[in-house]
Order: structure tokens, then sequence, then C-alpha cells
């Protein structure tokens, strides 16, 4: 009988990019929180489940059952945690591993099975789209040669997740470079986009470039709260 794999993705970024051709006969798709639970695994019984980007806690009888693998990019242990392509792009980072994973309990602390780098260059769409071709081989270098994944070496680094109050440019931003990587690195439908606010509006901005040590980019302008940030 033809072995069966899950991936696992709430992340509109994977799907959009993922090839639906290589989603074979082979392979079952699950995007909603619900319908990952044990009973429906069990039927299914894949030799591998990914999650190239899953918003919510595994449960511990799937990962205790099934070979369970996350992906991560950043270079791990460094990087740990929550945002990790802002939080590298803001510590000046120019490229990155995507690594393949082993789920465990704590987060991001699981063996490596294999990584692949990637650049960091360009606004975060075009990051996505590297990480999901990335992901893409991993994916098809793991069924196929079924590697054993190696303990994590180094010093670890926790990285905290981002909040819509991280995405405003605030008025001492040190450098040009500073707020267009801020521009850029949430430049995506999935992240609230950088801002600034005047009076009782937001003004957003995308697309943005450095043109002559200046920054070329196109803004939207939203009337809104600062009160409503968290």
């Amino acid at each position: 009988m033809k072995k069966k794999y899950i991936i696992a993705c709430s992340k509109k970024w994977f799907i959009e990019n993922y090839s639906k051709k290589k989603l074979k006969k082979n392979f079952v798709l699950i995007t909603k929180k619900n319908d990952l639970n044990i009973s429906k695994i069990l039927k299914i019984n894949p030799r591998y489940i990914f999650f190239p980007h899953w918003s919510y806690v595994i449960p511990k009888n799937i990962y205790n059952t099934y070979e369970c693998i996350i992906f991560h990019t950043s270079p791990l242990p460094y990087g740990r945690g929550g945002s990790p392509i802002q939080n590298l792009i803001k510590r000046n980072f120019k490229n990155s591993p995507v690594c393949a994973i082993r789920v465990e309990k704590n987060f991001d602390t699981g063996p490596i099975y294999k990584k692949y780098d990637i650049s960091l260059n360009g606004n975060l769409d075009e990051i996505f789209k590297r990480i999901t071709l990335q992901i893409e081989k991993l994916i098809k270098f793991i069924i196929k040669n079924k590697p054993q994944p190696k303990k994590q070496r180094g010093r670890g680094k926790l990285f905290i997740r981002l909040k819509p109050k991280n995405s405003i440019i605030k008025k001492n931003e040190e450098n040009i470079n500073k707020i267009y990587n801020k521009i850029r690195m949430l430049d995506s439908k999935e992240y609230p986009k950088a801002f600034i606010c005047y009076g009782k509006f937001k003004i957003y901005f995308e697309g943005a470039k450095i043109i002559n040590n200046k920054i070329e980019t196109r803004a939207i302008i939203q009337k809104s709260k600062i009160s409503n940030l968290k």
C-alpha cells in the first residue's frame, strides 16, 4: 500500500505558493485547527506529518504517535520562538537556513533533519516564496531518504513574537535602512503592515525600495485609533 503524508498549514502564503500538482493522492492537506485530531490522523495513518506553518499547539498525542516535522527559518538553536524572519532582519541577517525539525514539547527545540539556505532580501511575500521552495525540497528529501534528525548544537536564542504595536515606525528610528527593513519585513497579506500615526489616522506602507538613499513606497491612509493596538 502506498504511504500517505499529511501537510498541515494554517497560513495562506504556503498554500498559495505550493504547487497543487505536487499534492498527489497520497498527500492530505489540513488547514483547520479542528481537523488536526488524533481520530482523523489514525484513519489516515501517515508516514510523516509536515507543518509548513501551523499557528496552533500540536497535540501531544499526535506528535508522540506520528513523526511530526515543522519548518523554522533561523540558524537554530539561535532564533527559536516567534516571528523569526522579522527578528533576523532587525538584526541585519542577510541569509538564513530553513530548518526541518522534529516536533517536541518545547517550541523549536527538536533535532534537525535537514536545512537549506535562503536570502532574506526583498519584501516578506518574496521571502515566503523562497521558503516555500525550500520546504518543498525538504519534504522531498525527507520522504526519499528518511534521515535521522540530529540534535541541535550551539547557544540558543529565543525570539519574541511581534505584536501589532511593533509595526509602528517610531520618530526615533535611527536611519533609512531601519525604516526600509521594517516596511519590507511586514509587507505581506499575512501581517499588519508598517505604519506611522498621524492624528486620528494610520498611514501604512508597502512596496518599498531604496533609491539614492531615499525610500520610495506606496502609502495607504486609514482612520483608526492607536488605542486598538495591543
